[in-house]
């Protein structure tokens, strides 16, 4: 019991310091993770590089870095500015509707990338000068987009998603059918939210649109739509895995960029490549090391001490699952989610298996938590993101996304402690949880 507490104390306070010292926290957590195996274990140096390539050696991790490509070809193919008309047809007419449309987009994007950052880059690119034209505050407009954009961890596929099914050992189609009601959910308060603040400030009304016209953008960009539709149809089929889906997806926007909307060209290919290949690298590194920091905690046993002393305590699901929520809210404020994913899902599945907590709706409590990181300062990124697209001063987006920051906590309260919502679909998809 003494040596676990002094390996998580030694390894956190290790891995904060080079933190602060302003270390990337993939060099931290590595650095963190071999300092203790010297001082702690007589294991030799190669033990963390067969640690890595154990953790890497894995089916289902091969679906982020084609996600991830996928997710840059469907920018680069033109597959956002085709999901801002079809948002647009459904929203025609009602006062806020281009922020709705916004909102709507955001939603379905992320149902093609699995991306935060690429949602909020690919629609907020498009959608914040179209609002500041049409009359809407800048700051509004940024803020919104900024937030909506979050969903792209939550709406499947989800990079986050298929990290958590790795480490916790759960169906990643699980996961992705538990994340789609949450995020619908999630899509429909925010759209509410547009339409009161509309009204309130007296944003203009969507230009009205005919039936026929609805009907023709529809069939026009229905390509775009029909993405999602192949992939998660895909998967909840049972006819291609989460990897497979991946590859599907990468294939879908080749053709459609290349075929299609003809936007995608050949002299595009080896900066998307490059730049999938940057953003796999930092998170699979992540991931190598964290799987010898998951270890290095499992051989210590300080799970199991945690969830003796959690018993012992006489803490509940409930409590525990409010404890989590606090936890992560700022953890996210100092880390990034890949990072938090990482390092806190092997501590959090032993203590919420004790408890008797579903994994997948703990799963979806734990990517709800990083989204709302996504939005908080000081490392809130997508705020970041947002400011760079509107040239505005971070804390005037920052003080702008608060209301919105404060449904998606809403929301986060509602599907922690209703844990129907996200398990619905699993139940009716899979038949069981």
């Amino acid at each position: 019991m003494e040596t676990s507490v002094l390996v998580i104390i030694s390894l956190l306070v290790i891995m904060l310091v080079l933190i602060f010292m302003g270390v990337p926290i993939v060099i931290a957590l590595g650095i963190s993770t071999t300092i203790n195996l010297i001082i702690f274990t007589d294991m030799r140096f190669i033990f963390i590089a067969q640690n890595m390539y154990s953790a890497l050696n894995n089916y289902a991790i091969l679906a982020v870095p084609f996600f991830i490509l996928a997710s840059n070809i469907m920018v680069a193919a033109g597959i956002s500015k085709r999901l801002m008309e079809l948002a647009e047809a459904f929203t025609a007419g009602i006062t806020g509707g281009l922020g709705m449309a916004g909102v709507m987009a955001c939603a379905i994007f992320a149902a093609i990338s699995g991306s935060s950052a690429a949602t909020v880059i690919a629609i907020g690119a498009i959608l914040i000068p179209g609002m500041v034209e049409a009359g809407y505050d800048k700051r509004f407009a940024t803020a919104l987009i900024a937030c909506s954009g979050s969903l792209g961890i939550l709406i499947p596929p989800s990079i986050l998603m298929i990290v958590f099914g790795v480490l916790a050992d759960v169906s990643i189609g699980k996961l992705f059918a538990a994340g789609m009601l949450p995020g619908v959910l999630l899509t429909i308060f925010l759209m509410i939210y547009v339409y009161i603040i509309s009204k309130k400030r007296k944003y203009p009304k969507s230009p009205q649109m005919s039936f026929k016209k609805r009907a023709i953008t529809v069939v026009r960009n229905f390509p775009s739509l029909s993405v999602p539709i192949i992939i998660l149809g895909g998967i909840y089929s049972g006819i291609v895995t989460p990897t497979e889906a991946a590859v599907l997806a990468v294939f879908l926007g080749l053709f459609i960029g290349f075929f299609l909307y003809r936007e995608l060209k050949i002299k595009h290919l080896l900066d998307i490549f490059v730049r999938s290949a940057e953003m796999s690298a930092m998170i699979l590194l992540i991931f190598g090391f964290a799987y010898s920091f998951g270890w290095l905690l499992a051989l210590f046993e300080v799970p199991d001490n945690l969830s003796q002393m959690m018993l012992d305590s006489g803490m509940g699901p409930l409590m525990f699952l409010l404890w989590i929520n606090i936890i992560l809210f700022f953890a996210g404020d100092f880390m990034d989610p890949g990072s938090i994913m990482i390092i806190f899902t092997p501590l959090i599945v032993a203590l919420a298996t004790t408890l008797g907590i579903n994994l997948v709706h703990i799963g979806i409590v734990v990517t709800m938590n990083l989204e709302i990181g996504l939005i908080t300062p000081p490392v809130g990124f997508n705020l970041y993101v947002g400011s760079s697209l509107s040239k505005l001063p971070l804390y005037d987006v920052m003080k702008a996304a608060i209301p919105a920051m404060l449904i998606i906590g809403a929301a986060l309260v509602l599907i922690t402690y209703i844990p129907s919502i996200s398990l619905l679909l699993p139940k009716l998809i899979f038949g069981s949880v």
